[in-house]
């Protein structure tokens, strides 16, 4: 386990053997569950539940291999992901509220196929379609930590915010986390200054990205008429207008997400 302090320690058995060795500084990288940031006692804040993502590897001759795929509504949307070889990855996206689905595990292979299949994704895709690789499902709701750094202990990537998988920015956001606290780190000798730095630009990323996966949670699979009328004007105009909305994924927390950016998103701008 790990002690925060000054210095902070991890604690383990080996050959039988209780250890604890002190260090400089303890990074903890252990994904969504991390244990590091319970032992830390970091407090976590969470989202509420809104989307849950299933997907596998499956192998499908008939996709094509030229892009990423995203197809579907309200209720159900799949993307696509070919990795090669007649391979892909595949996720099914829904609101957690609009159906139980049960879409992990060997027996739930031909339910999840369906379900991606009946978004309106070309039918030919799924001709002869299986799935090579484990199925299973996650509630997608963010979850993080408020300035992930204390007492000689940090948090990178999901340990320290887990954001949305439907929206595939985590790995990103890890890799950037890596990157900031290196440089945070190798700008000043004083390391509790330089994780206290740490810990604000995290939370400047993470929250630009957060902001902007709430406002397309709400634009994609918002409910009823109202939402159903916005994705008629928003749609469009996000194809013929790309210069205006944020591209999560390719400019991360570099994209725009201030105010002006929000109405366009969710259609204020000329309701």
């Amino acid at each position: 386990m790990v002690t925060p302090g000054g210095p902070p320690s991890v604690s383990f058995r080996e050959n039988g053997q209780l250890r604890e060795l002190q260090a400089r500084l303890i990074v903890g990288a252990d994904g969504r569950a991390s244990r590091v940031r319970g032992w830390a006692n970091f407090a976590v804040t969470r989202d509420p539940d809104r989307l849950t993502i299933a997907g596998a590897l499956v192998e499908a001759e008939h996709i094509p291999d030229d892009g990423v795929h995203s197809v579907g509504g309200p209720t159900g949307r799949v993307l696509i992901a070919p990795q090669g070889k007649n391979r892909a990855r595949m996720y099914f996206m829904w609101p957690t509220t609009s159906a139980s689905r049960h879409l992990s595990g060997g027996s739930h292979e031909s339910e999840s196929l369906a379900a991606c299949r009946a978004t309106g994704a070309p039918a030919e895709w799924f001709e002869q379609a299986t799935v090579v690789g484990p199925l299973a499902k996650f509630n997608a709701a963010d979850h993080w930590v408020n300035h992930p750094a204390r007492d000689g202990v940090v948090l990178l990537g999901d340990a320290a915010s887990a954001s949305d998988p439907c929206f595939g920015c985590g790995l990103s956001l890890t890799l950037l986390g890596v990157r900031q606290l290196r440089d945070c780190l190798l700008a000043s000798e004083d390391w509790d200054a330089a994780i206290d730095q740490y810990a604000r630009e995290h939370d400047d990323s993470y929250g630009v990205v957060r902001r902007i996966t709430n406002w397309l949670t709400e634009l994609l699979y918002g409910a009823g008429h109202a939402a159903d009328e916005r994705r008629a004007r928003v749609l469009p105009r996000l194809a013929t207008e790309p210069q205006r909305a944020p591209d999560v994924v390719g400019l991360g927390p570099a994209s725009p997400s201030d105010d002006a950016t929000r109405r366009f998103v969710l259609g204020e701008d000329d309701a």
